[in-house]
């Protein structure tokens, strides 16, 4: 299969989506970076995340993870917030969708397809450490994939693709996150790390890869 920077061979891989730790009316926070998945880079790509709360303890969040034209998701969510001195407690309902796609080195095997992810998170952590110099927080997902892939194959001789498999059997998910900041007032430098659990995942299939781990150092930036 082909796999390079900024592509994607695998089906799916954690997305280091903001933890953004709102308090009050009208926070707005934009964060945007680079990940990186372990151990082989084979969901390298970038990230972006806007979080906002139009009114106190509301709280909503759109966020796009792109690895390249084929390989991406997009969620968002919304969700309340609760502050307590420095500490915030939040708790977020949400949808994504993304699509997954690698080919094989030889052109003639490719993998692809739609996935849809329902989910909950909740994010715990604090802002203000340090003279305002340090925020840091946790949050865990848990979720449904349902996949929907194909695995399709090139006839040299009727010079037709045939469909392999499909698979459409859903993934219970988990995936805990761990969020560091660090800078000013306003603007920090972030750290993302996130890992991801699926289960009843055909491990016996080569074809079916996901990647656990993803770390991602970035910009974040609130209004």
């Amino acid at each position: 299969m082909t796999c390079s920077l900024f592509t994607s061979c695998v089906m799916y891989h954690p997305h280091n989506v903001d933890i953004p730790l709102l308090e009050k009316k009208g926070d707005l926070r934009i964060d945007g970076s680079v990940n990186m998945t372990f151990p082989l880079l084979d969901g390298t790509g970038a990230n972006a995340t806007v979080s906002w709360a139009p009114l106190n303890m509301l709280g909503v969040q759109a966020a796009g993870s792109l690895s390249d034209p084929h390989n991406y998701q997009v969620q968002a969510a919304i969700g309340t917030y609760h502050g307590w001195g420095l500490s915030v407690l939040e708790c977020y309902i949400g949808a994504g969708t993304g699509h997954s796609y690698y080919e094989f080195s030889n052109k003639n095997r490719h993998v692809g397809g739609q996935y849809n992810l329902m989910f909950s998170q909740i994010n715990f952590g604090w802002n203000h450490l340090a003279d305002d110099a340090i925020d840091f927080g946790f949050g865990i997902k848990a979720g449904l994939l349902t996949p929907d892939w194909t695995k399709e194959s090139f006839n040299e001789s009727t010079q037709t693709w045939t469909t392999d498999f499909n698979h459409t059997d859903p993934h219970f998910l988990i995936e805990p996150q761990l969020m560091f900041r660090a800078g000013g007032e306003h603007l920090k430098f972030s750290i993302n790390v996130a890992y991801s659990a699926l289960s009843d995942w055909p491990t016996d299939d080569d074809n079916l890869n996901y990647t656990r781990l993803s770390i991602s150092l970035g910009l974040n930036y609130k209004f």
